[in-house]
C-alpha cells in the first residue's frame, strides 16, 4: 500500500512537470532557441521571471492570472496544465507499479503534452510524439505482434479518413496518434480507445455546437479527444471492456 508522503511527492512532481510543460509548450510552437533549457519569460513583455513567479498554481493565484510586470492576463490553461499533470501523474503512481510506472510517467508527459498543444495551436508537434511512439515500441507491454496490428488499425483508421475526406476530416498529426496508440495499447485496446475517443468527441462536439461556442465551419481539434480516450483506456480500458462484454452475454 503506497504511503501518504511519496503519493503527496509524486503530485508536486506532477506539478513541477506540468509547469515545465507550460513553457515547452509555446516555445516548441515559437520554435525558439534554448526550448528546453533557459530562464522562463513573459510571452507578452519578455521579462525574465523568477522564482516566485513559477510556483506551479500558487503564483497563479498570487498574482491574480495576471504577468507581475506587464499585468496582461494569463490563461486559464496555464494551471490547467500544471494540475492536470499532477492529477495524471498520481493516478499513474498508485495504478503501476514501481518500475513499470516510470514508463506510463514518460507517456502521460507525451500524452500531457499533446492534448495541450493540440488544444491550443491545432496542431500536433513530434518533438515529442515521435520518442514516445519509439518508447512505447520497445518498452510497452504489449507484444509486438499485437503492437504492430494495434499501429496498423490506429494509424490506419486516420488514413483513410484522409483519403476520403481529402484531408477535411481529420490530419496527419493523427495518424501519429494513432500509432503511438496502437504501439502502447495493442490492437484491442486501440479499438477501445478509438471508440471512446470518438463518443467523447462527439458528445462534447454536439455540447460546442448546441451552446454556439463552435460552429459547423470552425476547426475542432481532435487530439485531445483521443488522448483522453487514451489516458480511459490505460487506467480502465479492461474493465470498460468486460463490462461491455457482460452486457451482450
Amino acid at each position: 500500500m503506497n504511503s501518504t508522503l511519496p503519493i503527496i511527492l509524486i503530485f508536486v512532481l506532477g506539478l513541477v512537470f506540468g509547469s515545465f510543460l507550460t513553457v515547452l509548450i509555446p516555445r516548441i510552437h515559437d520554435e525558439e532557441s534554448g526550448m528546453f533549457i533557459g530562464r522562463s519569460h513573459c510571452p507578452w513583455c519578455k521579462k525574465t521571471l523568477r522564482a516566485r513567479d513559477l510556483i506551479p498554481i500558487i503564483s497563479y493565484i498570487i498574482n491574480k492570472a495576471k504577468c507581475r510586470f506587464c499585468k496582461e492576463k494569463i490563461g486559464i490553461i496555464y494551471p490547467a496544465i500544471e494540475l492536470s499533470t499532477a492529477i495524471i501523474f498520481t493516478i499513474t503512481y498508485l495504478t503501476f507499479p514501481y518500475p513499470q510506472f516510470l514508463f506510463y510517467l514518460a507517456i502521460s508527459f507525451a500524452l500531457i503534452f499533446t492534448f495541450f498543444y493540440d488544444l491550443k495551436y491545432l496542431e500536433i508537434s513530434d518533438i515529442i510524439l515521435i520518442p514516445s511512439i519509439i518508447l512505447a515500441l520497445l518498452l510497452g507491454p504489449e507484444d509486438w505482434k499485437s503492437k504492430l496490428i494495434g499501429i496498423a488499425i490506429g494509424a490506419g483508421f486516420f488514413l483513410i479518413q484522409i483519403i476520403i475526406s481529402k484531408g477535411k476530416w481529420v490530419g496527419m498529426g493523427d495518424i501519429r496518434i494513432g500509432t503511438l496508440m496502437g504501439a502502447l495499447l495493442g490492437w484491442q485496446m486501440t479499438i477501445a480507445a478509438l471508440v471512446i475517443s470518438y463518443v467523447i468527441g462527439s458528445i462534447i462536439s454536439i455540447g460546442l455546437l448546441a451552446s454556439k461556442k463552435k460552429h459547423l465551419n470552425q476547426q475542432i481539434a481532435l487530439g485531445p479527444f483521443l488522448v483522453t480516450g487514451t489516458f480511459i483506456t490505460i487506467f480502465m480500458g479492461e474493465k470498460i471492456v468486460n463490462w461491455y462484454l457482460n452486457l451482450l452475454i
